[in-house]
């Protein structure tokens, strides 16, 4: 099954990577070629870079039943019933596979499998007259960064993991213990600071897509930001934090990249590739319309769905004028969904938007409330979807190449750190403050005032506010997960019930508004890590199981 799914990633690859070439159709195919085949020909070196890049994460709908991570949290919940991500997020997780969630233990090794296969039998034999040695350290260097992305893949998830430092041979011994959190953090770092020294800052339009020096800065960064949070930090260790500033501060010093603020903004930025300085580095994908139809609004023929923003998310969204929105404030309620911050209707089809050419209609008989794939909750998904990206006449497709890393994300990630260590208005060393890099992201969200959140006058009521930034600039890309368990607040926030909107229409044409609950939520101290397949842990008798698993 793996040599099938490895053989259908290779294929894919051409597709991926705008800069795969073709192979000749009587070659042999580069994944099956013995090593010397490959060392002795610049195409086929690169080929074999190219599909490492079909290990890394692909994000959006990727769970089972086309769900996304989002509704595994408090941010959605999936329309269809009985999808991966309802049973994750409900509790029914375990260690079996008809109850693993989001794994990705196996896939992870066999592409760090992969890149040792080309850094001890491919790389060293490569000589100059088949590929320069600058040309060869690019190489090098993007084998590199996607063995640390993959090493990070597993430790936000199971914590301390075996670490593999070497292509393993069936006579040697397999059993390696897990180490401990910070030893993976500390290998994790120097294989992006090794690659940081080979990856050029930019490419050529034809290598678009690539790894660059500034994408394995920005996994540095993140990598220190949840090194330092409670989860991974009990002591509180204020070093910690003081490192993840300077990470993220290096990145921003780079002057390479800016928020993306063309066209609409911060729309625009999910589905824009040329000129778009916030991209740091993300999975490339040919246009679609994949996205849009399964989380396209029942109404349109062939809409599944898909993933329903919860009540919990669209209450987080302030006003425009940056103040809090609430159903308390009767001038609120009357309209909950006007002058509301500018991201909240770029990322969420609500009752009465226009959308592919027909209004969304989410009330109690609206023809996007029937049926079993209607929205439980009363909003759609907008955020990534492209309006001209239709499955139906008149078809088109859009970009849809998923942020693993943006500049907008390291702004937050600065002002998180920033402010754990020094508060929120000293600028360090840095020359920006926690305050700045915030109002940075408001402003260009569009709101009107607040930017600088004026009224976070200390430390704690700062990480408040950083905290949900994060949650509205950063929604649906498979942040909020990992953001709850590193805060150690998905005990109090993922058990809650996820809310959705009860909308009636009544005879004046107007509305009324009740919130009710439309997914009961389960979450366990032992869900902060997740569980190592049974299967893993048969096969390797050094490798202890995560505590309550």
């Amino acid at each position: 099954m793996k040599k099938i799914i490895y053989a259908f990633a290779c294929m894919a690859a051409i597709a991926i990577l705008a800069a795969c070439s073709k192979e000749d159709i009587n070659s042999e195919p580069v994944q099956y070629a013995q090593s010397d085949k490959i060392y002795g020909n610049s195409l086929n070196i690169s080929q074999t870079v190219n599909r490492l890049y079909t290990f890394i994460p692909t994000g959006y709908n990727r769970l089972g039943g086309n769900s996304m991570v989002a509704a595994a949290t408090d941010e959605a919940v999936q329309g269809p019933r009985n999808s991966e991500a309802e049973l994750w997020g409900t509790g029914l997780w375990g260690t079996t596979p008809l109850t693993l969630r989001d794994d990705s233990f196996s896939e992870s090794y066999a592409g760090i499998r992969a890149t040792y296969v080309y850094s001890e039998e491919i790389h060293p034999n490569i000589i100059d007259a088949v590929m320069s040695k600058a040309d060869r350290d690019i190489q090098y260097g993007q084998v590199l960064f996607i063995r640390a992305l993959l090493n990070f893949e597993l430790l936000k998830r199971y914590g301390g993991y075996p670490i593999v430092k070497s292509l393993l041979k069936a006579d040697d011994n397999l059993n390696i213990a897990k180490s401990s959190y910070d030893e993976c953090v500390q290998y994790i770092s120097a294989l992006c600071d090794e690659a940081t020294t080979l990856l050029p800052p930019t490419y050529a339009t034809a290598d678009f897509g690539r790894a660059t020096k500034g994408a394995a800065m920005a996994l540095k960064a993140r990598l220190l930001l949840y090194a330092a949070s409670p989860l991974n930090n009990a002591a509180g260790t204020v070093s910690k934090w003081q490192s993840a500033a300077a990470a993220s501060a290096a990145v921003i010093n780079l002057k390479t990249y800016s928020l993306y603020t063309a066209g609409t903004g911060y729309d625009a930025f999910f589905s824009t590739l040329a000129g778009n300085n916030e991209i740091i580095f993300l999975r490339n994908q040919v246009p679609t319309n994949t996205i849009e139809r399964l989380n396209g609004p029942v109404s349109l023929v062939g809409g599944e769905g898909g993933t329903n923003p919860s009540l919990d998310l669209v209450n987080a969204y302030e006003r425009i004028d940056g103040t809090p929105f609430s159903w308390s404030n009767p001038t609120h309620a009357a309209n909950p969904f006007i002058n509301r911050d500018p991201r909240f209707a770029k990322s969420i089809l609500y009752n009465g938007v226009s959308w592919m050419g027909t209004t969304i209609e989410t009330f109690d008989g609206g023809k996007d409330k029937i049926g079993t794939k209607a929205t439980r909750t009363g909003f759609y998904l907008r955020k990534f979807l492209v309006p001209s990206a239709r499955w139906t006449a008149p078809i088109g497709t859009g970009n849809h190449s998923f942020p693993l890393f943006r500049y907008g994300e390291v702004l937050l990630n600065y002002a998180e750190a920033m402010n754990e260590a020094v508060g929120p208005d000293n600028p360090g060393t840095f020359g920006l403050t926690a305050r700045q890099a915030l109002a940075m992201i408001r402003t260009r969200a569009g709101l009107t005032a607040n930017q600088s959140v004026p009224l976070a006058n200390d430390q704690s009521k700062m990480r408040i506010a950083i905290r949900n930034e994060r949650r509205i600039e950063l929604a649906f890309e498979e942040h909020r997960h990992l953001d709850l368990r590193r805060w150690k607040t998905a005990e109090q926030v993922l058990n809650q019930p996820v809310s959705g909107l009860r909308i009636i229409r009544k005879a004046d044409g107007t509305f009324t508004y009740t919130p009710e609950v439309v997914e009961q939520r389960v979450f366990q101290a032992k869900m902060y890590l997740y569980p190592f397949p049974q299967s893993e842990i048969g096969r390797n008798s050094s490798l202890v199981q995560n505590t309550g698993w």
